[in-house]
């Protein structure tokens, strides 16, 4: 009896001792997984990066031969030919039949670049900033505005209502000069004076328009349709003077653009290259 008893306890030793190696198997475990896992991500990323590696010198492997081939044909890549270049502009003068060698000549005299500098001065002294500018019998709109804007304030030119005060214009043009700080229009009449510069319309208008303008310069190429509408709706009564206020610093090609249209206006083709200028692309 006393045996079969000493045996009993053994039993359940060897019992515990196996039940503790159960019990901190998975503990080994838990502590070799998170390393495991670590490394597989690692993996993943490294042939990720891999991918990205051999996709980005493939990339610029064709890019290197695209540009080659743009090269050997006689293409600067990235690079696109202005329609104001000097060159297209000369190709300009040719297709209105103006004596070549004279329009480039006339391109490096110092006395074509003298009259933009003047029209320019005038408008800095006008507190004109932006392009494009009109004065219409001295009131300034400044801005592509419909013909609607314009209209208002020639017929009151006309019927010799015209004003000084704001409040005696439409609600419309009211909210453009009632600010003095940003006054687009300023019904307040400035001196402004058409000089030499290029006009249509009859010398005895009662309403004159001087515009300031910018060849490069979208919004002047936005209001060109609405000046011919102008001049359309009143042959009798409204003269356009046309002065340049090239924004070099930012339309670089606006000061030569202007030079060739005066250079034209030696040929007596000034209005020719103007409306050529501005209706390039349409």
């Amino acid at each position: 009896m006393a045996t079969a008893k000493a045996s009993k306890p053994k039993k359940v030793a060897d019992k515990d001792i196996t039940t503790e190696e159960v019990v901190t198997s998975p503990t080994a475990s838990t502590t070799i997984d998170p390393v495991m896992s670590m490394m597989k991500r690692l993996n993943q990323m490294v042939s990720l990066m891999m991918i990205l590696l051999v996709a980005l010198f493939l990339f610029q492997t064709y890019t290197f031969y695209k540009l080659k081939n743009l090269e050997k044909n006689g293409i600067t890549a990235g690079a696109t030919e202005s329609p104001l270049s000097e060159e297209n502009l000369i190709a300009y003068a040719e297709e209105l039949d103006l004596d070549k060698k004279e329009f480039e000549q006339c391109l490096t005299d110092q006395e074509t670049k003298s009259i933009i500098e003047s029209d320019t001065k005038e408008a800095q002294a006008l507190n004109v900033t932006g392009t494009p500018g009109f004065f219409v019998n001295g009131r300034f709109l400044g801005g592509a505005f419909p013909f609607e804007f314009f209209k208002e304030v020639i017929d009151k030119e006309l019927a010799g209502t015209g004003s000084d005060l704001c409040t005696d214009y439409s609600e419309e043009l009211q909210q453009y000069c009632s600010d003095p700080q940003n006054q687009a229009f300023n019904p307040v009449p400035q001196a402004v004076t058409v000089g030499n510069a290029p006009t249509q319309g009859p010398a005895n208008a009662k309403v004159t328009i001087v515009e300031f303008s910018d060849f490069e310069c979208p919004f002047c190429q936005r209001a060109f349709p609405t000046v011919e509408q102008i001049l359309e709706a009143y042959p009798n009564d409204v003269k356009l003077a046309y002065k340049h206020l090239p924004l070099s610093n930012i339309h670089p090609n606006a000061q030569r653009a202007a030079e060739a249209t005066m250079c034209a206006d030696k040929q007596d083709k000034f209005w020719e290259m103007h409306d050529k200028l501005f209706t390039l692309g349409q």
